[in-house]
């Protein structure tokens, strides 16, 4: 008996032994890191190679769920793929299930629950499952705060929080009652923030590098500090952000979307230089991008790589705001036929989403009732747009002044007062602004909206802060439509950064 109670404990030591080495765990080692690396350079094959791999060899690790749910995602947002979405979506419940096995003391428990259901709500979001996506950010919402409470050191959880927070403090005044009553609140200083922490203090944490490419889009569109170029090149020029760009399409085209706003110059070499992987995920934007770059010098070339765009691109966003650009290139290369002909495609199907989009469908559809643009001012706009601004001043000199119609004069002052702004010519672009104000106080394009958001910008820069709570105010007031919800969100962010200013 004595023998058979021994043999008994041994046997259950070696029951605890081989329940302890099956016990799951949340192992970002080196292979699911070499993983993730190939997810952001967008060769998914090679990182399902690798997850596989994972599996097989360290079949405890629960990690390899999140990073297939990585390759899903970006397979459905990249591609705007209907039949990939409706393939892969119903597996959100079961790698949230399989996540869970792990030990729920560890950080990644809540936080992986939380990226999946936030990958799972962007994708949704393109295909209009507007319902299903609310409720997936709200859980992730209230499981990021939850973890960011139990484990406060844990950076990888500023990244979706920062995400989150920022796109709290754009949602309409109007509707902050219903965050309220949901319990989601940030502001996007707050997530400006949170992901700046991250990226700051752990940069070589590899998921900081997806968080600089959240980042630039916070720092480009929602903020109006004069230094906010400065400081996301800074990132971009530094390590390890610098040598990661240089493989990852994701960070290339974040890139060029900052060199946009400092050097048209340089994002066309940038992009010119750029050599895709032959097996990476085809990524078209990058052409759209360059494209449009050579379209602000007034190169024809332009049509060519937003041709590739039109062509290749399987989705549909920024389809028609390519096509207008395209247009666009054809009107100032002397050929108005095709720019009516590819105008009026633009109204034959496809999605207007994006303000962009919308913006191309308004213009195409006053193209049918005759309208055609003045030259000068397309040219003057193209070389505002690409920062060439003593060019754009000359072409909007060639322009006649002396035509009454109100619409060429609103957008004639609003260009005057964009140009002589970025020139540091702050009283003619004020006085510019402001006529275009008063001349688009009822108008539905973006001139008179946008208008008052760049005064506003001006002044808070001046210190004016009263005036400029008065422009965002202004902003906000007028029922403009055209670029409608990144001007307003603008305007918004404006009024927040003066909340505690005196």
């Amino acid at each position: 008996m004595k023998y058979l109670r021994w043999f008994i404990f041994l046997i259950s030591l070696g029951f605890v032994s081989i329940a302890s080495s099956q016990a799951k765990t949340y192992d970002f080692n080196e292979n699911c890191r070499n993983a993730y690396h190939e997810i952001l350079n967008l060769e998914l094959e090679k990182a399902r190679i690798l997850v596989i791999n994972e599996t097989k060899q360290n079949p405890q690790n629960l990690f390899p769920v999140l990073l297939e749910n990585y390759i899903d995602f970006l397979g459905i947002v990249l591609t705007e793929d209907q039949n990939l979405f409706n393939e892969k979506k119903d597996l959100k419940i079961a790698r949230i299930e399989k996540w869970r096995q792990g030990p729920k003391n560890n950080p990644w428990y809540l936080a992986g629950q939380a990226q999946i259901k936030l990958q799972w709500a962007f994708a949704r979001v393109l295909f209009n499952e507007y319902y299903l996506a609310a409720t997936d950010i709200n859980s992730a919402y209230h499981l990021l705060e939850e973890n960011h409470r139990n484990f406060p050191a844990f950076l990888p959880d500023n990244m979706g929080l920062g995400v989150l927070h920022a796109m709290i403090g754009v949602v309409p005044g109007e509707y902050q009652w219903a965050m309220e009553m949901l319990g989601l609140r940030g502001t996007i200083e707050q997530g400006r923030s949170d992901i700046e922490e991250q990226i700051t203090k752990e940069p070589w944490q590899p998921m900081s590098l997806e968080a600089l490419f959240y980042f630039t889009f916070i720092q480009l569109n929602l903020q109006a500090d004069a230094n906010r170029l400065q400081i996301l090149w800074n990132y971009y020029d530094s390590e390890p952000f610098k040598t990661y760009t240089a493989k990852s399409p994701l960070l290339q085209f974040s890139k060029a979307v900052l060199l946009q706003k400092m050097d048209n110059e340089a994002v066309i070499d940038f992009l010119i230089s750029a050599k895709p992987s032959a097996t990476a995920l085809p990524f078209y934007y990058p052409q759209y991008i360059l494209g449009q770059a050579l379209l602000y010098k007034l190169e024809p070339t332009a049509m060519r790589y937003l041709d590739i765009y039109l062509e290749r691109y399987p989705g549909d966003n920024y389809k028609k705001a390519a096509l207008q650009k395209s247009a666009w290139a054809s009107f100032i290369a002397g050929d108005s036929l095709a720019y009516r002909q590819k105008m009026s495609k633009i109204l034959s199907g496809g999605k207007s989403v994006f303000d962009a989009d919308k913006s191309a469908e308004k213009e195409a559809s006053k193209v049918i009732e005759g309208y055609i643009p003045d030259l000068y001012l397309l040219k003057s706009r193209m070389q505002f747009d690409g920062l060439y601004l003593d060019g754009a001043l000359v072409e909007l000199n060639k322009a006649n002044l002396q035509k009454s119609n109100m619409p060429f004069q609103l957008e004639y002052y609003y260009r005057k007062g964009r140009i002589y702004h970025e020139k540091k010519e702050l009283n003619l672009a004020e006085k510019s602004y402001e006529k275009a104000l008063k001349l688009g106080a009822t108008s539905d394009s973006y001139f008179a909206g946008n208008a008052a958001l760049k005064l506003g910008e001006m002044t808070e820069m001046q210190h004016q802060y009263k005036k400029a709570r008065e422009y965002y105010e202004r902003c906000l007031e007028l029922e403009f439509t055209e670029y409608r919800k990144g001007i307003r969100a603008k305007a918004k962010a404006g009024l927040q950064r003066l909340q505690n200013v005196q």
